[in-house]
């Protein structure tokens, strides 16, 4: 249960001491005091919202930072935030940077860090997660964009920066913990808290299949081609979205197995002309070719996505840690348009042919050892969108509008996977010429999975934020 805990301190304390007021004397000198002094102490101190994500005490000082930098609460008092993926934090937020939350977020942030409350646990799980949410955070305070008439906020970047820079060094892990940290997936099957396969009488079941990752089984993870490495991987948007903090792994099934999708995508990078003129942008622009073949109906596709950490030397690791799997099945093949919102979500869902699945991380989950942390997304779950959005702040709204309603999660799969067939499938450029042509591999150790890991290190190496935050590193040392 949330509930709001405030920060405010009885200022009328020290007057309650000595000797014995009258009431009506007690009340008017509170009443002074309480209006003399309120507005200035809650702009500078404000209020955080109790959770309870890495401790069961709210009070814990490891919520109380995952509280101030990651939860928010709309004007409706509505609480976002708890247990997401991503923070609640937007390309034009102001949040954490304009008062009473950048207040709060310091005030915390300077007391974690004068008290040394990363020693409070060695649960390698929860140091794991800590820097991931708090490397999120870091990561949008670099890319944060000035909107017309707000200020620049540059010295509330450096001090959020800077701190978050040294807690983060504090909280690696080393390359031993990392690499032994568990694979949450293999213990999510394991648990049988979930369906081991689609279920077409049970449309909506969601499922995790116990054989996605065998390098020989039968999906088949798409290599990204090295020509390309320098995109982030197969994945491209989904890579850039996190800023390169995850790796993304795409995975196609057809029905009669890994042999057959192997052929598909050998059909589709012989065709004679994968690519077609895109007149309406420009004379030599180019989409793909309308006339590809399409997969057959029952083709399963699924993203994954894996957690990147840094351990203790600075180096980007990957981690054995999956965030979240997204399914997609193919119960029939249409020929519905990509991208046509006509009808809205639910004509669109139903003119695509496809359902749509999705398992997450959960913190509780995972720190109690249940379901390999990992569980499944309500198909009417509503969260603040933050992926592939126009950057204005999902909960505080564009500057004089309040927050919306949201949608549900799993529409939102829609707004990029709409059409019918191949035309819902957007990382078919990776299968077509120039890319390299999809093989097995004889050795499975550089398999697809390396080169898709491979490409997300180069890219996130390369990044402004990851460069900066190695800079507020090195002018520590």
């Amino acid at each position: 249960m949330v509930s709001r805990a405030t920060t405010r301190e009885t200022m009328a304390s020290g007057y309650l001491e000595g000797p014995p007021m009258r009431p009506a004397a007690t009340f008017m000198l509170l009443a002074v005091i309480l209006i003399a002094y309120p507005t200035t102490e809650k702009s500078q101190q404000g209020s955080e919202i109790s959770v309870a994500t890495y401790d069961e005490n709210p009070a814990h000082i490891w919520n109380r930072l995952y509280s101030a930098l990651r939860v928010r609460e709309d004007p409706q008092g509505k609480v976002y935030g708890e247990d997401s993926l991503d923070p609640m934090l937007w390309p034009r937020s102001q949040h954490l940077l304009s008062q009473p939350s950048h207040g709060i977020a310091l005030r915390v942030l300077d007391e974690f860090l004068r008290t040394h409350a990363e020693n409070l646990t060695k649960d390698v799980l929860k140091r794991a997660m800590l820097q991931r949410d708090l490397w999120a955070v870091f990561d949008w305070s670099v890319q944060q964009l000035q909107w017309t008439g707000t200020p620049e906020y540059n010295n509330e970047k450096r001090e959020l920066q800077s701190r978050l820079a040294e807690l983060l060094s504090r909280l690696a892990l080393t390359p031993e913990q990392i690499k032994a940290l568990p694979d949450n997936y293999v213990q999510a099957v394991a648990s049988g808290a979930f369906s081991a396969q689609y279920d077409k009488t049970h449309p909506q079941q969601p499922f995790l299949p116990p054989d996605l990752f065998d390098p020989r089984g039968p999906w088949v993870c798409i290599a990204v081609s090295p020509e390309f490495m320098e995109y982030g991987g197969v994945a491209k948007s989904h890579v850039v979205g996190v800023s390169g903090r995850s790796v993304f792994l795409v995975f196609v099934q057809l029905p009669q197995g890994r042999k057959a999708t192997l052929d598909y995508f050998r059909t589709l990078w012989d065709f004679p002309q994968p690519w077609a003129p895109d007149t309406p942008i420009a004379d030599d622009a180019s989409v793909t070719n309308p006339d590809l073949p399409s997969f057959p109906a029952g083709t399963k596709m699924a993203l994954v996505r894996q957690m990147v950490l840094f351990d203790n030397q600075g180096k980007l690791v990957m981690s054995p840690i999956t965030e979240s799997v997204q399914i997609r099945v193919c119960r029939e093949i249409t020929h519905a348009r990509a991208r046509d919102f006509t009808g809205g979500f639910a004509t669109m869902g139903l003119n695509s042919g496809q359902e749509f699945f999705e398992i997450r991380i959960s913190r509780p989950l995972l720190f109690s050892g249940k379901q390999g942390g990992l569980r499944p997304t309500a198909y009417d779950e509503k969260e603040p969108p933050t992926f592939l959005t126009q950057g204005f702040d999902g909960i505080d709204g564009r500057p004089g509008q309040s927050s919306r309603s949201f949608g549900a999660v799993m529409q939102r799969c829609l707004e990029c996977h709409s059409g019918g067939g191949i035309s819902s499938f957007n990382s078919l450029d990776s299968l077509l010429k120039p890319s390299r042509r999809q093989a097995d591999s004889q050795d499975d150790t550089y398999g697809p999975r390396y080169w898709n890991q491979s490409a997300a290190l180069w890219w996130k190496e390369h990044r402004d934020d990851w460069g900066l935050l190695n800079g507020y590193w090195k002018k520590g040392l």
